[in-house]
This record gives structure tokens, sequence and C-alpha cells, in this order.
């Protein structure tokens, strides 16, 4: 808080005082007497940094000697929170905050636990011990509180500003208080005084002082009440809520004090510490006030209840038991054994019972011998604790009438948990006559439940029959429970009745039409499991895990367009929907999925589409399927459209996997994948895009295979500039040199094609250059201008040779074949006639024999000397070799 509204006061003459001279002189401390002065200036400006930087300085420090150097930090670091409390630069609950972090009082406020809450101030005064310990042992000393008494001196000075201030001379009496404030920063006497000088003009100024004043003697609650007040009509609830923090700090068992904070908490929307509030007030109060113990602790249990919470709601309970176990009536029985069957102790559950009912049980103990140990419990937990464990073994236990029909059925429950299944036994058939299941049908289905988890199956129907027979509790949660207990007693049949009839009390309840489906499913009856696991994806919202099982069973019936549809509703949670060919450009240029997802919507944007889809279907967030499981279910999708021919649908879905957050960890393996759909279904341009990526990543020869694939299929010429921009990386022999002298060589530039495949050859001699020098030689002596057209046409020849040489014997036929297509295509019919006879004469290898449909060059050869014997006029030769080797 800045002063600046006092920039023109003038020079204020203080007298300074001697502290030990008081005891020698008779001074009047109601007035001033002129000596040496000191003047105070600029007060209005800089007071506040003035006040805190010159402390050492000024020669009105009272005995600076007296404190060590530790706690002039200390008193530092506080005075700079108070700087910037007044300046604005803090609320007042993170001034009190940080002002309270030896002793954090608002941690002991909220974070309270079960074994030091009832005795708190004697946990506080331990923690202060502690700490000062720790300084005293070569620790930072930052927890010694600094005197909030003013010396003597001070004392008539502050005197003198109060009657300052009832003159009427505000701006003296505000002086005199910032200079007290000065050398005493943590005295309350002159932040008081300024609050009430403020009060007038400016009141935030004067809470603020208030606050301040309040915050150095906290132990004043109705002062902590009026400044909450004040809060409130400020419109400030959160400083309101730590006033009354503070005053209940000052009063722990005011309960009008923790209401009050309940109903700002509950305004504010903090429902964590308004439980937590009350719950410190229950540990709080003693146990006189046992109404308002069981009042506050049965609230609480309840609220926590509602969230699941049994650990704090037990927490609350146990007020009731330990202070005033006197006031426990039977509702208070029922709630505490509730808690505990929900947390699982039920020896604990049983002693609560046999304590505070006519409930009794015997006991066996080691020895064998039976003696009658009828509970009373004090409330004592360690008490109840020793008799837990000389607890052997049950011998023999009843339920008065009287009892409650609650209470009956918790005893029940717990000696079914406790596995005393005899006694239950004997016990339960009485419940289920004498009780009506239309009055305490919940209670019935809580002991059914009870002894399914202990597999008796055949005990529960007979709890669980009359409820689906009653009006009230026919419901679905009931008729589940029944299909359980059927399966659990292998009766397939009579589940899927009760199953059904939960299908059609409870459409929307997935589990119990999985269930349904998988017992069709054990009984051969897909179909119908697949009906049962239908889902509109208009009006529900699915299931991923019901889809995934409904998918496979498609597959398994073979409806395959129906499985198709499935899969795809499936992946649609993760993947993008592909809504034409030309977004696939946008996918294909990009190597991540979050790059390819934002390629997508720039192209939509720039069409004026829709981003997201329209009626997509809504999916389930607290299922999720197994990465793997769903990947392998998109590759059998692959194979079975590739199976079927479905080249277009597989290119869909393999594209639309490309823009999958799930499977971004396999997007190698997808494009993969979608390389593949683009080559069969003869989608070169968007093939090459991708092939290019895994070419920059993967340079292997089956990497420069596919591209080669792509190549022929290509209707552009792209590929011609990014394999000379990778030229020149490459070793002197490489796949990549052979494709740009298959470019070279398909563009008709013959000469630079010669000229790789003799650099390629003279490197690494092999076949396959032989035979492309060959044909290059071939076709240069075929072009109409070309010089010396015969020593092209030996050359040719030569190389042939030299490729037939390097062939081995699986590959005669194929050497005797390009020798005849050679010799036919310079016209030399005698010598292809020869190399063609070959072919059809010669036995072909293994290889060949195994491989005929792919290898087997004798049908092609048959057709060529047809060819050569038309063109001669021999048409009885021509039609012989057709018959004999070319039929239908």
């Amino acid at each position: 808080m800045s002063f600046s509204d006092k920039s023109a006061i003038a020079p204020v003459i203080i007298e300074e005082l001697d502290e030990n001279a008081l005891s020698n002189m008779n001074v009047d401390m109601t007035e001033f007497i002129e000596a040496k002065a000191l003047e105070i200036k600029d007060v209005s400006e800089n007071v506040i940094s003035d006040v805190y930087s010159n402390q050492n300085s000024s020669v009105m420090d009272i005995n600076p000697e007296a404190e060590d150097h530790d706690i002039l930090i200390t008193a530092d670091e506080e005075d700079q929170l108070t700087k910037q409390f007044l300046n604005g630069e803090l609320t007042f609950s993170e001034y009190s905050s940080r002002m309270d972090q030896d002793v954090d009082l608002e941690t002991a406020e909220f974070d309270i636990s079960r074994n030091d809450l009832e005795n708190e101030e004697a946990e506080i005064n331990k923690t202060v011990q502690s700490k000062t310990s720790k300084s005293q042992s070569g620790g930072q000393v930052r927890h010694k509180r600094k005197k909030r008494t003013l010396p003597p001196a001070l004392q008539g000075l502050m005197g003198e500003a109060n009657l300052r201030y009832a003159r009427g001379d505000t701006e003296l009496a505000a002086q005199i208080c910032m200079e007290i404030i000065r050398q005493v920063p943590s005295a309350p006497e002159p932040f008081h005084t300024l609050a009430m000088i403020y009060e007038s003009d400016q009141p935030e100024k004067s809470l603020q002082f208030a606050l301040i004043a309040a915050h150095l003697s906290p132990k004043d609650a109705d002062q902590w009440v009026r400044l909450a007040n004040m809060s409130l009509e400020s419109g400030n609830i959160k400083q309101a809520i730590t006033c009354f923090n503070k005053a209940i700090q000052a009063n722990p068992k005011d309960i009008t004090l923790y209401e009050t904070r309940a109903r700002l908490l509950d305004r504010n929307g903090d429902k964590r510490a308004y439980l937590k509030g009350f719950l410190k007030l229950v540990h709080q109060l003693d146990p006189e006030d046992g109404q308002n113990i069981i009042k506050y602790a049965k609230m609480l249990a309840k609220r926590y209840m509602e969230e699941n919470n049994s650990e704090q709601a037990l927490e609350a309970m146990e007020n009731i038991f330990s202070k005033c176990p006197s006031f426990i009536t039977l509702e208070e029985v029922n709630i505490m054994t509730e808690i505990l069957i929900a947390l699982k102790k039920f020896k604990r559950c049983l002693n609560i019972l046999t304590t505070y009912t006519s409930i009794w049980v015997k006991y066996k103990t080691d020895d064998t011998q039976e003696f009658d140990l009828i509970t009373k419990k004090s409330g004592n937990e360690k008490k109840e604790e020793s008799e837990d464990q000389n607890i052997c073994e049950i011998d023999s236990c009843g339920i008065p009438d009287d009892v409650v029909v609650d209470l009956k059925a918790k005893f029940l429950i717990t000696l079914i948990e406790l596995n005393q299944m005899k006694l239950a036994e004997s016990l339960l058939p009485k419940f289920y006559f004498n009780e009506n299941p239309e009055i305490s049908g919940d209670l019935f289905l809580d002991i059914a439940e009870a002894l399914m988890g202990k597999k008796e199956f055949k005990q529960a129907l007979m709890l669980l029959e009359p409820l689906v027979n009653s009006n009230n509790y026919s419901l679905a949660a009931v008729w589940l429970r029944h299909a359980e207990c059927w399966v659990g007693c292998k009766d397939l049949q009579k589940a899927i009745k009760s199953y059904e009839v939960v299908k059609q009390l409870s459409p929307q309840h997935l589990g119990a039409r999985t269930a349904l489906a998988k017992l069709y499913q054990l009984k051969g009856q897909y179909n119908k499991a697949i009906e049962v696991l239908h889902q509109d994806p208009e009006s529900d919202t699915l299931d991923p895990q019901v889809i995934y099982q409904r998918t496979l069973l498609l597959f398994k019936v073979k409806r395959y367009d129906e499985y198709f549809q499935s899969g795809m509703l499936l992946f649609s949670r993760h993947c993008a929907n592909i809504r034409n060919k030309v977004e696939l450009n946008a996918l294909t240029r990009a190597y991540v999925v979050r790059q390819r997802l934002e390629t997508l919507q720039l192209h939509r944007l720039s069409r004026g589409e829709k981003l997201e889809e329209e009626n997509a279907p809504s999916f389930l967030n607290n299922t999720e399927l197994n990465e793997k499981k769903e990947f392998l279910l998109l590759l059998q999708m692959c194979k079975l459209a590739c199976t079927l021919k479905k080249y277009g649908f597989l290119q869909r879905i393999c594209f639309s996997a490309l823009t999958s957050k799930r499977f971004e960890k396999r997007n190698s393996h997808i494009m993969f994948l979608c390389l593949l759909s683009c080559i069969y279904n003869n989608d070169s341009y968007h093939g090459y895009n991708i092939v290019r990526q895994i070419i920059r990543v993967c340079q292997k020869p089956n990497s420069w295979n596919l591209l080669n694939i792509i190549i022929q299929k290509a209707e552009d010429c792209r590929h011609n500039r990014f394999i000379m921009r990778l030229l020149g990386r490459e070793d002197v022999f490489s796949y990549l040199n052979i494709m740009h002298a298959n470019n070279c060589l398909i563009s008709g530039t013959y000469k630079y094609a010669l000229n790789d495949y003799i650099s390629l050859f003279k490197v690494v001699p092999s076949a396959l250059l032989a035979l492309l020098i060959g044909v290059t030689l071939l076709q240069m002596s075929c072009q109409k201008l070309s010089a010396k057209k015969n020593q092209l046409v030996i050359q040719a020849i030569a190389f042939l040779k030299k490729y037939a040489q390097l062939r081995n014997e699986d590959g005669e036929q194929e050497a005797c074949y390009n020798m005849g297509r050679a010799f036919h295509q310079i016209g030399l019919l005698p010598a292809a006639v020869h190399f063609y006879k070959l072919v059809l004469n010669k036995d072909s290898g293994d290889l060949i024999k195994k491989n005929s449909y792919l290898l087997d060059l004798r049908k092609e050869a048959a057709f060529n000397l047809h060819l050569i014997y038309l063109q001669s006029e021999n048409y009885l030769l021509a039609r012989m070799y057709l018959e004999n080797y070319i039929t239908i």
C-alpha cells in the first residue's frame, strides 16, 4: 500500500528517548520536550521502504545487540512480507500463510490426522519445540517469535499517538505509528491505531492495518470475526474464510464459527475444506458435547459415504464410539457397521454388533475350552484389536427377534465374510422366510452378493428368487445377479433367460449384453450373439470393447461387409475419416501424425469444409482396448480386403490408420501397408510420395525394389529429379545408379545409359548389366541415324554372349530366349529360330519346374516361332507350334 497521499506532510520533531534514563528521571510520557531532534522526511512516498531499509542505521533502535543475527534475518523477512501486503502484492491469505511457516497453523487446520487431532495445541507445541531443537543443533534459526510488546520508551510514544488521534491530529498520529512500526514491527498497537485513523476515509487501508494487528495478536477470536464480517462486506470471501480460520484457532470449540466458515466454504465451492473443517470440530469437541459430536459425525459419515470415501467416514464415526458411547443408538450402529463392511473390517463389525445389540456369539479358545465372550466395549480400539486376536473360531451364535432387520442382514454378511458358512446357512432360512422381500429387498440383495463372493450360488439363488418375483425389486440389477448365479451353477439356458430380462429392462447395460453374447457363443449361436452386441451409433454411447467383440464375430460368420463397417467404426475413435482421394495428398507428405492431422485440417479449411465429422458417434472413455489387439484387427482387415480384391477399401483403411495417434509407434509398418495398397490400387502418385519417405529412412534392396515397382506404373517423371538428388550421395555401385541408367534407357538417351552401365560393369560384372548393355547397343543400332550399325550389333551380340555365360544352369532357358529375342529384333531370323528351338528342346531346371507358371518361357518362345513362320508364309509349322505349346 503506497502512501503517496501524504507527500506534503512537513517534518516532525520527535524527542530521542533514552530507555536507561527513565528510572532516574520523571518524564511525562504524554508530552514532547524539544531537544536534539530526529527529522522524519518523505514519510509519504517511501515510508515503507525507508522503515525497512534503515533499521540498523537508525539512532533510535532499541538494543540492537540484544537480538542475534538469525533473528534479525527472520525479522527482515516478516517486514518484507508486511510491506508486500500493504502494497497490494499479497492477499491476506497468502500473507498469513507465509508468516505462519514456522508453525503452519493453516496446515494444522486442514491437514488433520487421526492420531493427533484430539490434542492439537499440544501437538503444535511439540512441533515448535522440535524445530527449536533443530535450530540449536546447527540448523538455521527461523522459528523464534519476536517480542510483541513495546518497550517502555515506545509505550509512551504509542500513548502520544493515541492522544494525537483523539485530538484530531491524525497525520501526526499516523507518522508516530509508522516510526514505532519501524522500530518494533511485530507490535500490534500501532497497527490498531492506524486502522482507526483510516477507518473513515480509507476503509480498505484500514482493513489491511486491522488484519495485520489481528495477526500480531491472534488470540482474540471476536476481533477475527469482526474482520471476517468486514471482508464479507467488501466481497472478499477467501479473506473472510482465512479470518474464520484464525478465529477457530483462537477458540477451537466455538461451534458457530465452524458453521459460519462451512457456509462460506460451501459458497466458495471448496467441499474438501468444508468437510475437513467439521472433522476438526468433531475432534475438538469434548465428550460433554455428545449431541453435537453425533450430529456432525453422522453428517460427515454420510457425506463421505456418498463420495465412496469410507476411510474418512470411519474416522468421523470413531469419535462417537470413542467419546460418547452412552449416546449411541441403533442408527449409529447401523452406519458404523455399514462403513466397516465396506472397508472389509468384519471382526470389528462383529464386535460392534455384539456390543450394542442383543446379538450374541460364543467363541472357542485355542485350548478348545469354550467360553462365553459377550463383548462389552468402551470404544477403545486397542482393546477391540486385542479381543480380535483372542477370537479363533465361532462356536455358536444367535439373532433375537427384536433385532432390526438391517442389523440382522449385516450380521449375516459378517458371518459369511468371516467364512462361517455353516452358522450363516443355519440362520438364513429364518431370515428369508420371516422378512418381507418387498420391504427389505436391498438387504436380500446385499446378503446374496456376499454369498456370491464366496461362490455359494445356490444359497444366493434362494434369496434372489423372491426378489425377481417381487413387484418392487424385479429390477435389472437383481436379474443380473440372478443370471450370474445361474452361470455359477453352470445352467446356461436359465442364465440366458435371466440375461434376456436384463437386456429388456436395461438396454444400455453393456456388461450384461457382453455376458449374454458370450453365452450364445458357448452354445454356438453366433448370429444371436452379434445381434445382442449391436449398438446404434446415432443414439448410443458406444463401448469399444463391445464393438471389438462384435467385429470378431462378424469375421467368424463371414459377414464381411458388416465386418468392415464395424471395424471402421471402431477405428474412428482415433483415426480420421478420409472423405475423398484428394485428402490422401495431405497425409503422404508428412511423416509425423501431428503434422498429418494439421495438414488435413488446413486442406479442409481451404476447401470450406467442416473439420469434424457430422453426427460422429460418441464412445465411452472408461474402457480401452489393448493396442496390440486392435492393430492385429487392422492387419486382419487389410489381409481380407486384399484377398477379396477390395483395393479401394484397403487404401482407405491404411491411410486412415496414418492419422492415428494410438498407432503412432507403428508408423513405419502402417506406411508400408499404405504403399502396398497404392501398388494394388494402381495409385502410383501417392505411392511415390510414400516410397520416397521410406527410401529416405531405409535404403535397402527391398526399398529400391518397391520404388522400381512404383516407377514402372508412374504416369509422371517426378522420380527422375529425386534419383538425381540422391545420386551424388551414393557409392560407385548401387541400385540407384542402375535405376538412373534404366531411366536414361527408357527415355531414349542411350549414350547416358550405356555410359552408366559400362561404368558399373567394370566395377562389378554381372549378367543383368551385360544384358542391359546388350539391349542398349541393340536399341542404338536400330536408330535411323546411328553410324557404324554393324559394330554396334557385333558389340551387342558380344555382351549378350557374356550375359549367357554369367547365367547359371537355372537361367539357361532365359538366356536362350533373350538371345532369340535379340536376333529376332534385328531381323536375323535363322539365328532367332535356333535359340527359340533351344528353349523348347532343352530340359528345364528344377527351379523352373517348381515354378513353371512364373518362370517357364516355352509358351513365349513357341509364340515367337509362330510369328516367324507366319511371316515366311509357312502356316502349317506356325499352326503346329500353336497347337503343341499354346493350348487353352
